[in-house]
C-alpha cells in the first residue's frame, strides 16, 4: 500500500510504504513506462541485480507491473533522501562518507553491477550516517557514474551547490575556488590533487579510495585543544604551595613582604651554583676516563676481528628487504589498450598488468570476438589489482 510521497525523480516516483501481509515497511520506486516499453522485459533485466544483496544498496524485495508502469518493492532503512540533508558536512565527515560509499561501488562492480548514478537524489542516507544506492539497476548520466560521480558528489558536499557545471575534466577548479573552513591548507592541497587525477581519467575508484584514506589527517588539530585547556585551567593547582599552605589570592599575593620574595631569589641563585657545581664536577670524573679508552682498543688485533662483524652485518642486511617488500604494494600500473584485439590477446594483456577483468557482448560491425570498447580508458592510472572491463563484438547479427 502506497504512503507518503518522498520525491519526484527523473526515473519514476519514491513514496513510502507498507507491506500489509508482512507488516513491514517500505519504500516503493514507482517508474512510468514509456510508449511501447514493454514492463516484463524491465523487470527481466532486475533478475540479476535483484540478487545482490548488500549494505549499501536498497535491496530490492519484490516488483510489480501493470499496463503504464513498473513499481519496484525496496527495502527502508531508518533515514531520508541524501539530497535533502546535504549542508553541513566537515571535512573529516564528508572524506569518510565518500571512501565508504567507493567502497560499496567496488563490491558491485565485482557482481557486474556498474553504471548507476551517485546523484544525491539517488542515495539514502540512514540514521547512522552511511549512504546506499536507490536505484542500481537503471544507467545514469556518465557524470554520475563511478569515480567521477563521487567526485562530483564531493564537491557539491564540499561547496553547498546543488549542481557542479562544466565538464568533469576541470571539476577540480571548483573546490580550488571554494572556502573549506573545516580543512587544513594542506589537506585541501592533497584533496584537489586526488580530484584532478580522478577527472582527468588518470586514476581508477580503487585509487580514489586509497587516495581518500591517505590524505593527511586532522588529529594534530584535536589534540591541539586539549593541551590547550591542560595549560590554562590546571594552573591553579600548580599555584598551590606544596607545603599544604592554602591556595593564594589576589589579595595574599599583593600582601606578599619583600623580604620573602628576596629570600625566594637568593634560595633559586645557591640551588643554580650548585647545580652547575655539580655538572663541573661530572665532566670532570668522565673526562680522563675517555683517554684510556682510545689506547685499549687500538693494540689488540684478535678483539677488532671479533667484535667487527656483529657491529657490521646485522644491522645493515634486512633493512633494503623490508623497503623493498612495502614498495611493491603501492606500485601503480597503467591500464593496456584493449581495443581491436582479440578476446584471448585482451585476456593477457590485462594478466600481463596484474588486473582483473570482465567483458561483455554486444553487437557490432566489428569481426566477432575483437574488442570494441573498455572501461577505464587505456593509459589510465590504477593499482595492482584493479578490474577492466571492456566489451567483445558479437558481430552484425
Amino acid at each position: 500500500m502506497p504512503g507518503a510521497p518522498i520525491r519526484s525523480l527523473p526515473q519514476g516516483k519514491l513514496t513510502y510504504g507498507d507491506d500489509t501481509f508482512l507488516t513491514r515497511k517500505v519504500l516503493l520506486y514507482q517508474i512510468e513506462l514509456s510508449a511501447g516499453q514493454s514492463g516484463v522485459d524491465y523487470i527481466r533485466k532486475l533478475n540479476h541485480k535483484a540478487a545482490f544483496i548488500h549494505d549499501g544498496f536498497q535491496h530490492i524485495l519484490d516488483t510489480s507491473v501493470d499496463e503504464a508502469s513498473v513499481t519496484i518493492i525496496l527495502q527502508a532503512k531508518p533515514g531520508s533522501l541524501f539530497s535533502q540533508r546535504m549542508k553541513g558536512w566537515t571535512y573529516p565527515h564528508i572524506v569518510t562518507l565518500i571512501a565508504d560509499l567507493g567502497v560499496s561501488l567496488l563490491d558491485a562492480m565485482e557482481e557486474r553491477i556498474t553504471g548507476f548514478s551517485v546523484d544525491p537524489e539517488n542515495l539514502w542516507l540512514s540514521d547512522h550516517d552511511k549512504l546506499s544506492v536507490i536505484n542500481y539497476w537503471d544507467l545514469g548520466n556518465p557524470q554520475n557514474q563511478g569515480a567521477v560521480g563521487l567526485c562530483r558528489l564531493m564537491i557539491q558536499l564540499f561547496t553547498g551547490t546543488d549542481t557542479i557545471p562544466g565538464a568533469f575534466e576541470v571539476m577540480h577548479t571548483h573546490l580550488e575556488r571554494a572556502s573549506i573552513p573545516s580543512a587544513t591548507y594542506e589537506q585541501k592541497l592533497a584533496l584537489i590533487r586526488l580530484v584532478k587525477l580522478v577527472c582527468q581519467g588518470q586514476a581508477s575508484l580503487s585509487s580514489l579510495i586509497f587516495g581518500l584514506r591517505s590524505l593527511p589527517s586532522s588529529a594534530h588539530q584535536q589534540d591541539s585543544e586539549p593541551i590547550h585547556s591542560e595549560i590554562v585551567h590546571p594552573n591553579r593547582s600548580v599555584d598551590k604551595p606544596q607545603d599544604d599552605e592554602p591556595m593564594e589570592t589576589a589579595e595574599t599575593r599583593s600582601n606578599r613582604k619583600p623580604e620573602q620574595s628576596a629570600s625566594w631569589l637568593k634560595k633559586a641563585a645557591l640551588g643554580a651554583i650548585a647545580l652547575f657545581v655539580v655538572v663541573l664536577i661530572i665532566v670532570w670524573a668522565l673526562w680522563p676516563a675517555n683517554k684510556p679508552s682510545q689506547p685499549v682498543e687500538v693494540p689488540p688485533t684478535q678483539t677488532d676481528t671479533k667484535q667487527l662483524p656483529p657491529t657490521a652485518t646485522p644491522v645493515a642486511s634486512p633493512t633494503p628487504k623490508l623497503r623493498g617488500d612495502s614498495t611493491k604494494q603501492a606500485e601503480e600500473v597503467v591500464i593496456p589498450n584493449l581495443i581491436g584485439l582479440s578476446q584471448e590477446d585482451a585476456h593477457q594483456q590485462v594478466l600481463a598488468a596484474g588486473l582483473h577483468y570482465e567483458f561483455f557482448i554486444e553487437a557490432s560491425d566489428l569481426p566477432k570476438g575483437t574488442v570494441i570498447r573498455q572501461d577505464p580508458p587505456a593509459g589510465t592510472k590504477g593499482l595492482e589489482g584493479d578490474n577492466v572491463t571492456f566489451w567483445l563484438s558479437k558481430g552484425n547479427n
